[in-house]
């Protein structure tokens, strides 16, 4: 059966590992403003200038944060106190993101391509940096190729969602981790 959609959707956190409460606490990490978009579920990144910034491409990076629930702000135009789903570029001085920032999270991703086998489980893969949507705001990011170099994700094993686990299409949906988390233990600081 086909998986649902090709369509990344970032890092939809779905449980933690072990046997504690997944009590969706999230932490709060500050924005610089007029920085780039952050979108809902996009894996965030501490800069070495102490804000938060939207996930790379590519292989290991030390800094990942979690991925992004929301942020909370004065909008700038308004001077109204202000939630929303993404974290938007604008002049807003005070941005708290609201980020799945918890190193033992688990989350879900979908991955665009077709070479992912249940032999990888175990390994690693970096994410694939799609532009999120620009009418729901919602994270496009998905899962890259599995290579021999440490990579942002931990991949733990296939959804258990009959929907999206069909792994020989493109589409399929995995269980990950966050490989190189910033408050992982062992991790070394910016």
């Amino acid at each position: 059966m086909a998986n649902q959609s090709t369509t990344g959707f970032g890092l939809r956190p779905i449980r933690k590992v072990g046997q504690t409460d997944n009590n969706g606490g999230l932490g709060e990490w500050k924005k610089a403003a007029s920085s780039t978009q952050i979108f809902h579920q996009d894996l965030t990144l501490l800069a070495a200038t102490g804000y938060v910034t939207p996930g790379t491409a590519g292989a290991a990076i030390l800094n990942a944060v979690g991925s992004l629930n929301g942020s909370f702000y004065t909008d700038p135009t308004t001077s109204k106190p202000t939630w929303s789903q993404w974290a938007p570029n604008n002049a807003a001085t005070d941005m708290t993101c609201l980020i799945n920032d918890d190193p033992q999270q688990m989350f879900e991703m979908r991955t665009a391509i077709t070479t992912l086998t249940q032999a990888d489980a175990g390994a690693t893969a970096p994410i694939v940096a799609t532009a999120g949507s620009t009418s729901t705001y919602i994270s496009g990011y998905t899962i890259g190729a599995v290579t021999t170099v440490v990579n942002q994700l931990k991949l733990i094993g296939i959804t258990r969602d009959e929907q999206n686990n069909t792994l020989d299409e493109s589409g399929s949906v995995w269980r990950v981790m966050i490989s190189n988390h910033i408050l992982g233990n062992n991790e070394v600081g910016i």
